[in-house]
C-alpha cells in the first residue's frame, strides 16, 4: 500500500509538472503569436510607408519633367524673340520700318498686278510687294478658281 501511495503521489506531482509545462507551452506560443503578428503589422506599416513615398516621388518627378519641359519652351521663344529676323519683322509689321536695301510697293485692294506690271519691276531689279489680306486670300481660295 506505501508503494502504491509513492505511486500515486508520484502520479499526481507528474500531473502537475505536465500541467505546468502545458501551460508554459500554451504561453509562450500566444506570445510567439503576439509578438508574430506586431512584427507584421510593423512590416506592412512600413511597406505602406514606402509605397506612399515612391507615389511622391513620381508625383514630383513628373512635375520636374514638366517645369523642365516648359523651361525648355520659355528658352527657345526668349531665343526667337531676341533673334534679329523676329526684331525684323516686328519693326516691319508693328513700325512699318523697312531694310534699306528693299524697296515697297503698295498695291491698293482691287488692283491685281498684270504680268506686264511684274516683268517691267522685274527688269529694274526692284521686287514686287502685293499684300492681300486675309479675307481677300480666302476669297480667291473658294471663289476664284
Amino acid at each position: 500500500m506505501l508503494r502504491h501511495y509513492h505511486y500515486l503521489n508520484d502520479h499526481k506531482r507528474m500531473a502537475k509538472n505536465e500541467k505546468k509545462h502545458f501551460v508554459l507551452i500554451k504561453t509562450v506560443v500566444i506570445l510567439g503569436l503576439i509578438l508574430f503578428g506586431l512584427i507584421i503589422f510593423a512590416i506592412s506599416k512600413e511597406s505602406y510607408k514606402k509605397k506612399q513615398a515612391q507615389i511622391e516621388i513620381d508625383k514630383l518627378q513628373q512635375e520636374a519633367e514638366k517645369i523642365t519641359r516648359e523651361n525648355t519652351q520659355l528658352t527657345d521663344k526668349i531665343s526667337y524673340l531676341d533673334s534679329k529676323d523676329y526684331q525684323e519683322k516686328e519693326a516691319r509689321d508693328k513700325l512699318n520700318m523697312q531694310n534699306p536695301k528693299e524697296n515697297m510697293v503698295i498695291v491698293e485692294p482691287g488692283l491685281a498686278p498684270t504680268i506686264e506690271t511684274q516683268n517691267a519691276n522685274n527688269e529694274n531689279g526692284k521686287k514686287l510687294v502685293v499684300k492681300t489680306t486675309n479675307v481677300q486670300k480666302w476669297w480667291d481660295y473658294f471663289f476664284k478658281y
